[in-house]
């Protein structure tokens, strides 16, 4: 079913799934830093940001489906600093903290596949486990029940 302005229901789902992922912890941080170090409105920082960032988030796409994630985490630490020269106009604390905040997601990112491979390693481990006792157990019965 679509509408006259060309929306159906798949592209509103992937639309508000969308929305929920780039609202993150690190967009609050920014926020926040605008907020401090400005008296701007916020609404109108958001609606004006949402504009200029539509052409970034194309160029982005293009990136990620050229260059992959590597090349997509390079634009993305580009824009980060480039984000914290302009927050430098407003207040050198502010642009500081956005450099921060930038130098904290490429950290995560070089983090995360550690972490994360700690994490499903140790899983693995357990599922194997209970994988060789449950196989065990059944072993068990399957042999006794021959045995009969």
């Amino acid at each position: 079913m679509e509408s006259k302005l060309g929306f159906t229901k798949e592209n509103i789902i992937a639309s508000i799934g969308f929305a929920f992922f780039v609202v993150c912890p690190r967009m609050a941080g920014m926020m926040y830093v605008i907020s401090k170090h400005s008296n701007t409105s916020m609404l109108y920082t958001i609606l004006l940001g949402i504009v200029v960032s539509i052409p970034l988030l194309m160029i982005m796409v293009y990136v990620f489906d050229k260059a992959g994630v590597w090349g997509t985490l390079g634009f993305c630490v580009l824009t980060d600093f480039i984000s914290a020269l302009i927050m430098k106009s407003i207040s050198i604390r502010a642009g500081i903290e956005t450099f921060i905040i930038a130098i904290f997601v490429i950290i995560g990112v070089k983090l995360t596949p550690y972490i994360s491979s700690k994490i499903i390693f140790k899983e693995q481990e357990t599922g194997q486990e209970i994988t060789k006792s449950n196989v065990l157990e059944d072993n068990k019965e399957y042999n006794t029940e021959d045995d009969k």
